[in-house]
Protein backbone atom coordinates (compact mmCIF):
# COMPACT_ATOMS: atom_id res chain seq x y z
CA UNK A 1 0.00 0.00 0.00
CA UNK A 2 2.56 2.61 0.73
CA UNK A 3 4.74 1.82 -2.07
CA UNK A 4 1.51 2.65 -4.74
CA UNK A 5 0.22 5.90 -2.32
CA UNK A 6 4.08 7.22 -3.09
CA UNK A 7 4.13 6.31 -6.76
CA UNK A 8 0.49 7.99 -6.94
CA UNK A 9 1.78 11.23 -4.79
CA UNK A 10 4.56 11.32 -7.63
CA UNK A 11 2.35 11.44 -10.19
CA UNK A 12 -0.06 14.11 -8.57
CA UNK A 13 3.38 16.21 -8.36
CA UNK A 14 4.15 15.64 -12.17
CA UNK A 15 0.34 16.11 -13.10
CA UNK A 16 0.19 19.56 -11.14
CA UNK A 17 3.65 20.69 -12.37
CA UNK A 18 3.02 19.66 -16.09
CA UNK A 19 -0.07 21.35 -16.53
CA UNK A 20 0.97 24.70 -14.28
CA UNK A 21 3.99 24.74 -17.05
CA UNK A 22 1.81 24.23 -19.90
CA UNK A 23 -0.66 27.10 -18.53
CA UNK A 24 2.84 29.41 -18.17
CA UNK A 25 4.24 28.43 -21.74
CA UNK A 26 1.08 29.42 -22.86
CA UNK A 27 0.95 33.01 -21.33
CA UNK A 28 4.59 33.68 -22.36
CA UNK A 29 4.01 33.08 -25.49
CA UNK A 30 0.83 35.37 -25.59
CA UNK A 31 3.62 38.14 -24.35
CA UNK A 32 6.17 37.33 -27.00
CA UNK A 33 3.36 37.89 -29.53
CA UNK A 34 2.84 41.16 -27.73
CA UNK A 35 6.19 42.12 -27.81
CA UNK A 36 6.15 41.58 -31.27
CA UNK A 37 3.13 43.30 -32.34
CA UNK A 38 3.75 46.46 -30.65
CA UNK A 39 6.11 48.99 -31.34
CA UNK A 40 5.30 51.20 -28.46
CA UNK A 41 7.69 49.82 -24.85
CA UNK A 42 4.97 51.79 -23.26
CA UNK A 43 2.13 49.82 -24.41
CA UNK A 44 3.97 46.45 -24.64
CA UNK A 45 4.88 47.25 -20.69
CA UNK A 46 1.13 48.54 -19.47
CA UNK A 47 -0.05 44.99 -21.65
CA UNK A 48 2.33 43.00 -19.28
CA UNK A 49 1.45 44.36 -16.68
CA UNK A 50 -2.08 43.44 -16.42
CA UNK A 51 -1.20 40.07 -17.25
CA UNK A 52 1.22 39.73 -14.53
CA UNK A 53 -1.34 41.00 -12.07
CA UNK A 54 -4.40 38.73 -13.68
CA UNK A 55 -2.11 35.86 -13.82
CA UNK A 56 -0.40 36.65 -9.65
CA UNK A 57 3.23 36.16 -11.13
CA UNK A 58 5.73 37.84 -11.71
CA UNK A 59 6.85 38.98 -16.06
CA UNK A 60 10.39 39.50 -16.53
CA UNK A 61 12.02 40.07 -20.23
CA UNK A 62 15.53 39.91 -21.06
CA UNK A 63 17.26 41.08 -24.28
CA UNK A 64 20.22 39.22 -25.94
CA UNK A 65 22.52 40.38 -23.90
CA UNK A 66 20.78 39.21 -20.93
CA UNK A 67 19.88 42.44 -19.52
CA UNK A 68 16.55 42.82 -17.70
CA UNK A 69 14.37 45.08 -20.19
CA UNK A 70 10.58 44.59 -18.59
CA UNK A 71 9.61 43.58 -14.91
CA UNK A 72 6.36 43.56 -14.16
CA UNK A 73 5.44 41.70 -10.92
CA UNK A 74 3.41 41.36 -7.78
CA UNK A 75 4.56 41.27 -4.46
CA UNK A 76 5.70 37.78 -3.57
CA UNK A 77 5.68 37.98 0.26
CA UNK A 78 7.50 41.12 0.32
CA UNK A 79 10.71 40.18 -2.08
CA UNK A 80 11.65 42.05 -5.55
CA UNK A 81 11.73 39.42 -8.14
CA UNK A 82 14.26 37.18 -8.47
CA UNK A 83 17.42 38.37 -10.80
CA UNK A 84 18.62 35.55 -12.86
CA UNK A 85 21.82 35.00 -14.40
CA UNK A 86 22.65 34.92 -18.39
CA UNK A 87 24.04 31.61 -18.23
CA UNK A 88 20.70 30.41 -16.50
CA UNK A 89 18.74 31.32 -19.86
CA UNK A 90 21.37 29.62 -22.15
CA UNK A 91 18.53 26.73 -23.03
CA UNK A 92 16.35 29.63 -23.98
CA UNK A 93 19.24 31.38 -26.41
CA UNK A 94 19.08 27.49 -27.68
CA UNK A 95 15.36 27.95 -28.60
CA UNK A 96 14.32 25.72 -26.03
CA UNK A 97 12.08 26.23 -22.93
CA UNK A 98 12.97 26.38 -19.51
CA UNK A 99 10.69 24.30 -16.61
CA UNK A 100 11.78 25.14 -12.79
CA UNK A 101 10.41 24.79 -9.52
CA UNK A 102 12.62 24.92 -6.61
CA UNK A 103 15.37 27.65 -5.49
CA UNK A 104 16.33 29.88 -8.22
CA UNK A 105 20.06 32.08 -7.42
CA UNK A 106 19.82 33.34 -3.91
CA UNK A 107 15.84 34.02 -3.72
CA UNK A 108 14.86 33.77 -0.47
CA UNK A 109 11.55 31.37 -1.09
CA UNK A 110 11.12 28.75 -3.99
CA UNK A 111 9.36 29.44 -7.44
CA UNK A 112 7.91 27.75 -10.36
CA UNK A 113 9.20 29.34 -13.46
CA UNK A 114 9.12 29.19 -17.54
CA UNK A 115 11.17 30.67 -19.95
CA UNK A 116 10.23 31.10 -23.40
CA UNK A 117 12.18 32.52 -26.59
CA UNK A 118 10.86 35.34 -28.66
CA UNK A 119 11.77 35.12 -32.41
CA UNK A 120 11.31 37.64 -34.39
CA UNK A 121 12.40 37.45 -38.13
CA UNK A 122 14.08 33.65 -37.69
CA UNK A 123 15.98 35.30 -35.03
CA UNK A 124 15.74 34.77 -31.08
CA UNK A 125 15.73 38.24 -29.76
CA UNK A 126 14.26 38.26 -26.34
CA UNK A 127 13.24 35.59 -23.23
CA UNK A 128 10.05 36.00 -21.57
CA UNK A 129 10.02 34.43 -18.15
CA UNK A 130 6.83 34.20 -16.02
CA UNK A 131 6.95 32.45 -12.53
CA UNK A 132 5.18 32.84 -9.03
CA UNK A 133 5.90 31.21 -5.25
CA UNK A 134 6.13 27.34 -5.13
CA UNK A 135 4.27 27.22 -2.16
CA UNK A 136 0.59 27.07 -3.33
CA UNK A 137 1.29 24.55 -5.79
CA UNK A 138 2.81 22.60 -3.06
CA UNK A 139 -0.16 23.03 -0.91
CA UNK A 140 -2.51 22.12 -4.18
CA UNK A 141 -0.53 19.06 -4.39
CA UNK A 142 -0.71 18.06 -0.50
CA UNK A 143 -4.13 18.83 -0.57
CA UNK A 144 -4.67 16.28 -3.44
CA UNK A 145 -2.23 13.65 -1.93
CA UNK A 146 -4.33 13.72 1.41
CA UNK A 147 -7.52 13.38 -0.52
CA UNK A 148 -5.91 10.09 -2.47
CA UNK A 149 -4.72 8.81 0.48
CA UNK A 150 -7.99 8.59 2.75
CA UNK A 151 -9.61 7.79 -0.03
CA UNK A 152 -7.30 4.89 -0.70
CA UNK A 153 -7.98 4.00 3.05
CA UNK A 154 -11.09 4.38 2.63
CA UNK A 155 -11.21 2.07 -0.42
CA UNK A 156 -9.12 -0.35 1.20
CA UNK A 157 -11.77 -0.39 4.00
CA UNK A 158 -14.49 -0.92 1.65
CA UNK A 159 -12.77 -3.33 -0.34
CA UNK A 160 -11.73 -5.26 2.63
CA UNK A 161 -15.56 -5.31 4.04
CA UNK A 162 -16.70 -6.41 0.89
CA UNK A 163 -14.18 -9.01 0.68
CA UNK A 164 -15.13 -10.24 3.40
CA UNK A 165 -18.37 -10.04 2.78
CA UNK A 166 -18.14 -11.67 -0.72
CA UNK A 167 -15.71 -14.60 0.98
CA UNK A 168 -18.24 -15.53 3.52
CA UNK A 169 -20.82 -15.66 0.78
CA UNK A 170 -18.98 -17.71 -1.02
CA UNK A 171 -17.40 -20.38 1.82
CA UNK A 172 -21.11 -20.66 3.23
CA UNK A 173 -22.36 -22.56 0.94
CA UNK A 174 -19.16 -24.76 0.53
CA UNK A 175 -19.21 -24.90 4.00
CA UNK A 176 -22.62 -26.24 4.21
CA UNK A 177 -21.46 -28.65 1.09
CA UNK A 178 -18.40 -29.67 2.71
CA UNK A 179 -20.91 -30.63 5.63
CA UNK A 180 -23.36 -32.78 3.44
CA UNK A 181 -20.45 -34.65 2.04
CA UNK A 182 -19.41 -35.69 5.46
CA UNK A 183 -22.72 -36.53 5.76
CA UNK A 184 -23.13 -38.97 2.83
CA UNK A 185 -19.53 -40.34 3.51
CA UNK A 186 -21.17 -41.48 7.04
CA UNK A 187 -23.66 -43.25 5.18
CA UNK A 188 -26.65 -40.53 5.51
CA UNK A 189 -27.86 -40.24 2.00
CA UNK A 190 -30.10 -38.07 0.51
CA UNK A 191 -28.86 -34.99 2.53
CA UNK A 192 -29.11 -32.03 0.24
CA UNK A 193 -27.75 -28.46 -0.22
CA UNK A 194 -29.70 -25.73 -0.54
CA UNK A 195 -29.01 -24.11 -4.13
CA UNK A 196 -29.12 -20.56 -3.96
CA UNK A 197 -27.35 -18.68 -7.31
CA UNK A 198 -27.13 -20.13 -10.85
CA UNK A 199 -23.20 -19.69 -10.23
CA UNK A 200 -19.97 -21.86 -10.54
CA UNK A 201 -20.92 -22.90 -6.55
CA UNK A 202 -24.53 -23.59 -7.45
CA UNK A 203 -23.68 -25.65 -9.90
CA UNK A 204 -21.36 -27.74 -7.75
CA UNK A 205 -24.83 -27.81 -5.01
CA UNK A 206 -26.41 -28.94 -7.78
CA UNK A 207 -24.04 -31.86 -8.86
CA UNK A 208 -23.61 -32.68 -5.48
CA UNK A 209 -27.30 -32.90 -4.45
CA UNK A 210 -27.60 -35.12 -7.75
CA UNK A 211 -25.30 -37.30 -6.25
CA UNK A 212 -26.39 -37.86 -3.57
CA UNK A 213 -30.16 -38.20 -4.81
CA UNK A 214 -28.72 -41.35 -6.73
CA UNK A 215 -26.56 -42.31 -4.69
CA UNK A 216 -30.00 -42.45 -1.97
CA UNK A 217 -31.89 -44.19 -4.86
CA UNK A 218 -28.76 -46.88 -5.43
CA UNK A 219 -29.02 -47.77 -2.10
CA UNK A 220 -32.45 -48.06 -1.60
CA UNK A 221 -32.13 -50.17 -4.70
CA UNK A 222 -29.57 -52.59 -3.01
CA UNK A 223 -31.30 -52.57 0.29
CA UNK A 224 -34.35 -53.33 -1.79
CA UNK A 225 -32.66 -56.43 -3.36
CA UNK A 226 -30.96 -57.64 -0.34
CA UNK A 227 -34.63 -57.49 1.22
CA UNK A 228 -36.14 -59.38 -2.03
CA UNK A 229 -33.29 -61.84 -2.00
CA UNK A 230 -33.48 -62.43 1.99
CA UNK A 231 -37.33 -63.19 1.32
CA UNK A 232 -36.77 -65.20 -1.94
CA UNK A 233 -34.38 -67.73 0.01
CA UNK A 234 -37.24 -67.56 2.66
CA UNK A 235 -39.84 -68.41 0.70
CA UNK A 236 -37.90 -70.68 -1.64
CA UNK A 237 -36.65 -72.95 1.86
CA UNK A 238 -40.36 -72.92 3.66
CA UNK A 239 -41.56 -74.38 0.12
CA UNK A 240 -39.30 -77.01 0.17
CA UNK A 241 -39.20 -77.91 3.72
CA UNK A 242 -42.89 -78.56 4.00
CA UNK A 243 -42.96 -81.08 0.63
CA UNK A 244 -39.84 -82.53 1.74
CA UNK A 245 -40.99 -83.11 5.62
CA UNK A 246 -44.05 -85.17 4.50
CA UNK A 247 -42.20 -87.17 2.22
CA UNK A 248 -39.40 -87.56 4.47
CA UNK A 249 -41.80 -88.48 7.32
CA UNK A 250 -44.51 -90.53 5.14
CA UNK A 251 -41.56 -92.60 3.80
CA UNK A 252 -39.87 -93.11 7.19
CA UNK A 253 -43.47 -94.74 8.61
CA UNK A 254 -43.57 -96.73 5.50
CA UNK A 255 -39.82 -98.00 6.41
CA UNK A 256 -40.88 -98.48 9.79
CA UNK A 257 -43.00 -100.77 9.52
CA UNK A 258 -45.95 -97.85 11.31
CA UNK A 259 -48.31 -98.45 8.34
CA UNK A 260 -49.55 -102.08 8.56
CA UNK A 261 -52.96 -101.68 6.41
CA UNK A 262 -52.52 -101.26 2.62
CA UNK A 263 -55.41 -98.66 2.31
CA UNK A 264 -53.10 -96.25 4.83
CA UNK A 265 -50.03 -97.17 2.40
CA UNK A 266 -51.66 -96.39 0.05
CA UNK A 267 -52.72 -92.92 1.27
CA UNK A 268 -49.01 -92.33 2.37
CA UNK A 269 -47.73 -93.27 -1.35
CA UNK A 270 -50.10 -91.32 -2.97
CA UNK A 271 -48.99 -88.00 -1.00
CA UNK A 272 -45.65 -88.69 -0.87
CA UNK A 273 -46.45 -88.70 -5.05
CA UNK A 274 -48.42 -85.51 -4.74
CA UNK A 275 -45.62 -84.00 -3.01
CA UNK A 276 -43.03 -85.04 -5.33
CA UNK A 277 -45.35 -83.28 -8.27
CA UNK A 278 -45.52 -80.46 -6.28
CA UNK A 279 -41.49 -80.08 -5.78
CA UNK A 280 -41.20 -80.33 -9.52
CA UNK A 281 -43.66 -77.24 -10.27
CA UNK A 282 -41.86 -75.35 -7.61
CA UNK A 283 -38.12 -76.22 -9.12
CA UNK A 284 -40.14 -75.77 -13.01
CA UNK A 285 -41.11 -72.47 -11.77
CA UNK A 286 -38.22 -71.22 -9.87
CA UNK A 287 -36.41 -72.45 -13.46
CA UNK A 288 -39.14 -70.64 -15.32
CA UNK A 289 -38.87 -67.46 -13.76
CA UNK A 290 -34.77 -66.82 -13.71
CA UNK A 291 -34.90 -67.85 -17.43
CA UNK A 292 -37.43 -65.37 -18.34
CA UNK A 293 -36.09 -62.38 -15.63
CA UNK A 294 -32.74 -63.14 -17.48
CA UNK A 295 -33.73 -62.67 -21.24
CA UNK A 296 -35.10 -59.47 -22.92
CA UNK A 297 -36.39 -61.86 -25.87
CA UNK A 298 -38.24 -64.92 -26.10
CA UNK A 299 -37.32 -67.43 -28.55
CA UNK A 300 -39.03 -69.37 -31.64
CA UNK A 301 -41.80 -66.51 -31.99
CA UNK A 302 -44.55 -67.09 -34.19
CA UNK A 303 -47.51 -65.52 -35.35
CA UNK A 304 -50.10 -66.73 -33.07
CA UNK A 305 -54.04 -66.51 -33.29
CA UNK A 306 -55.85 -65.75 -30.44
CA UNK A 307 -58.74 -66.90 -30.33
CA UNK A 308 -57.59 -70.39 -30.98
CA UNK A 309 -55.68 -70.43 -28.30
CA UNK A 310 -57.75 -69.12 -25.96
CA UNK A 311 -60.65 -71.87 -26.97
CA UNK A 312 -57.81 -74.70 -26.77
CA UNK A 313 -56.44 -73.43 -23.42
CA UNK A 314 -59.82 -73.16 -21.86
CA UNK A 315 -61.08 -76.50 -23.30
CA UNK A 316 -58.32 -78.15 -20.88
CA UNK A 317 -59.87 -76.90 -17.68
CA UNK A 318 -63.46 -78.04 -19.19
CA UNK A 319 -63.56 -81.40 -16.98
CA UNK A 320 -62.36 -79.37 -14.22
CA UNK A 321 -64.86 -77.34 -14.24
CA UNK A 322 -67.33 -79.71 -14.40
CA UNK A 323 -65.93 -81.70 -11.71
CA UNK A 324 -65.88 -78.97 -9.41
CA UNK A 325 -69.72 -77.71 -10.11
CA UNK A 326 -68.21 -74.21 -12.17
CA UNK A 327 -69.72 -72.70 -15.05
CA UNK A 328 -66.89 -71.80 -17.40
CA UNK A 329 -67.67 -69.72 -20.13
CA UNK A 330 -65.95 -68.13 -23.25
CA UNK A 331 -66.44 -65.98 -25.63
CA UNK A 332 -65.03 -64.86 -28.82
CA UNK A 333 -65.86 -61.56 -29.95
CA UNK A 334 -62.79 -61.50 -32.72
CA UNK A 335 -62.04 -64.96 -34.25
CA UNK A 336 -58.90 -63.01 -36.52
CA UNK A 337 -56.91 -61.48 -34.44
CA UNK A 338 -53.20 -62.35 -34.18
CA UNK A 339 -50.21 -61.50 -31.37
CA UNK A 340 -46.36 -62.40 -32.97
CA UNK A 341 -45.49 -64.34 -29.59
CA UNK A 342 -44.38 -68.06 -27.96
CA UNK A 343 -47.41 -69.99 -28.35
CA UNK A 344 -46.05 -72.19 -24.97
CA UNK A 345 -45.59 -69.37 -23.20
CA UNK A 346 -49.28 -67.44 -24.04
CA UNK A 347 -50.58 -70.73 -23.02
CA UNK A 348 -48.64 -70.76 -19.38
CA UNK A 349 -50.40 -66.93 -18.77
CA UNK A 350 -53.80 -68.35 -19.67
CA UNK A 351 -53.43 -71.77 -18.00
CA UNK A 352 -52.28 -69.93 -15.24
CA UNK A 353 -55.17 -67.28 -15.11
CA UNK A 354 -57.92 -70.13 -15.52
CA UNK A 355 -56.27 -72.31 -13.09
CA UNK A 356 -56.21 -69.57 -10.64
CA UNK A 357 -60.14 -68.52 -11.32
CA UNK A 358 -61.54 -71.96 -11.19
CA UNK A 359 -58.84 -72.25 -7.61
CA UNK A 360 -60.62 -69.69 -6.28
CA UNK A 361 -64.17 -70.30 -7.18
CA UNK A 362 -66.13 -72.01 -4.90
CA UNK A 363 -68.93 -75.10 -6.54
CA UNK A 364 -72.03 -73.69 -8.16
CA UNK A 365 -69.79 -70.14 -9.07
CA UNK A 366 -68.88 -69.58 -12.38
CA UNK A 367 -65.87 -67.98 -14.69
CA UNK A 368 -66.38 -65.88 -17.68
CA UNK A 369 -63.51 -66.04 -20.37
CA UNK A 370 -63.57 -63.21 -23.00
CA UNK A 371 -61.26 -62.27 -26.14
CA UNK A 372 -62.02 -59.15 -27.90
CA UNK A 373 -60.10 -56.27 -29.82
CA UNK A 374 -59.80 -52.57 -28.87
CA UNK A 375 -58.01 -50.65 -31.57
CA UNK A 376 -54.46 -52.09 -32.33
CA UNK A 377 -54.75 -54.31 -28.93
CA UNK A 378 -56.08 -57.70 -27.80
CA UNK A 379 -57.71 -57.85 -24.65
CA UNK A 380 -58.06 -61.16 -22.53
CA UNK A 381 -60.02 -61.25 -19.40
CA UNK A 382 -60.38 -64.28 -17.31
CA UNK A 383 -63.18 -63.41 -14.87
CA UNK A 384 -64.69 -65.20 -11.26
CA UNK A 385 -66.89 -64.72 -8.81
CA UNK A 386 -64.60 -65.96 -6.18
CA UNK A 387 -63.75 -63.54 -2.31
CA UNK A 388 -61.99 -61.46 -4.56
CA UNK A 389 -58.83 -59.80 -3.48
CA UNK A 390 -58.40 -57.05 -0.48
CA UNK A 391 -57.48 -53.71 -1.79
CA UNK A 392 -54.27 -53.75 0.32
CA UNK A 393 -53.07 -56.98 -1.24
CA UNK A 394 -53.83 -56.15 -5.05
CA UNK A 395 -50.41 -54.13 -5.30
CA UNK A 396 -48.23 -57.58 -3.89
CA UNK A 397 -50.01 -60.60 -6.09
CA UNK A 398 -47.58 -60.57 -8.96
CA UNK A 399 -44.77 -60.35 -5.84
CA UNK A 400 -42.30 -64.05 -6.09
CA UNK A 401 -44.48 -65.84 -3.77
CA UNK A 402 -47.09 -63.80 -2.28
CA UNK A 403 -50.43 -65.59 -1.76
CA UNK A 404 -53.54 -63.93 -0.88
CA UNK A 405 -55.48 -66.94 0.51
CA UNK A 406 -52.73 -68.70 2.67
CA UNK A 407 -54.71 -71.27 4.03
CA UNK A 408 -55.87 -72.34 0.47
CA UNK A 409 -52.74 -72.45 -1.63
CA UNK A 410 -51.45 -76.13 -0.74
CA UNK A 411 -54.51 -77.45 -1.41
CA UNK A 412 -54.71 -75.22 -4.52
CA UNK A 413 -51.23 -77.08 -5.20
CA UNK A 414 -50.32 -73.14 -6.10
CA UNK A 415 -46.30 -72.62 -5.69
CA UNK A 416 -46.93 -68.89 -5.71
CA UNK A 417 -44.64 -67.84 -8.81
CA UNK A 418 -47.18 -67.87 -11.12
CA UNK A 419 -48.63 -64.57 -11.61
CA UNK A 420 -44.85 -63.44 -11.44
CA UNK A 421 -44.50 -65.89 -14.19
CA UNK A 422 -47.27 -64.81 -15.83
CA UNK A 423 -46.49 -61.01 -16.05
CA UNK A 424 -42.65 -61.33 -16.97
CA UNK A 425 -43.97 -63.39 -20.42
CA UNK A 426 -46.78 -60.37 -21.33
CA UNK A 427 -44.62 -57.72 -20.79
CA UNK A 428 -41.29 -59.44 -23.07
CA UNK A 429 -44.53 -59.66 -25.43
CA UNK A 430 -44.93 -56.02 -24.87
CA UNK A 431 -48.48 -56.31 -22.98
CA UNK A 432 -49.22 -55.52 -19.64
CA UNK A 433 -51.47 -57.67 -17.48
CA UNK A 434 -53.73 -55.95 -14.82
CA UNK A 435 -56.13 -56.39 -11.85
CA UNK A 436 -59.98 -55.34 -10.67
CA UNK A 437 -61.35 -56.75 -7.66
CA UNK A 438 -63.19 -56.35 -4.67
CA UNK A 439 -63.69 -58.76 -1.57
CA UNK A 440 -66.45 -60.56 -2.10
CA UNK A 441 -66.90 -59.68 -5.69
CA UNK A 442 -64.69 -61.76 -7.25
CA UNK A 443 -61.28 -60.55 -9.55
CA UNK A 444 -60.88 -60.10 -13.40
CA UNK A 445 -57.23 -60.19 -14.55
CA UNK A 446 -56.89 -58.83 -18.43
CA UNK A 447 -53.91 -59.54 -20.40
CA UNK A 448 -53.13 -56.70 -23.09
CA UNK A 449 -51.16 -57.34 -26.23
CA UNK A 450 -50.75 -55.77 -29.38
CA UNK A 451 -51.73 -57.07 -32.95
CA UNK A 452 -49.75 -57.96 -35.34
CA UNK A 453 -51.34 -59.28 -38.51
CA UNK A 454 -49.69 -61.90 -40.36
CA UNK A 455 -48.94 -60.64 -43.51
Amino acid sequence: MAVSILIQSNQIKSLIYNQQAQFFIYEANEVSTIIKNESSSEVVNERVRILAQFLNATILIYDRDGDLTTAQKTQHEGHNHVILKKEFLTRVWQGGNIIHAGKVNNYPIDIFLVAVPVIENDKITKAVVIYSPLAPLKQQINSIRQISFWGALLGMGLATILSVFILKTMTRPLLKMEAVAHAIANGEFGKQVPVVTNDEVGKLASSLNNMSLQLKEKIEAIERLDKTRQEFVSNVSHELRTPLTVIQSFSEAILDGLVKEEKVRDFYLKNILEESKRLKRLVDDLLDLKALEAGQTLADMEYVLISKLVMVTSGNFMSLAKEKNIDLNVTIKDKEVTVYGNIDRLKQVMTNLIGNAIAHTQPGGRVEIMEEQKDDRVLISVADNGPGIPPEEIEHIWERFYKVDKSRSRGAGGTGLGLAIARRIVELHGGSITVESAPGQGAVFIVNLPIINNV
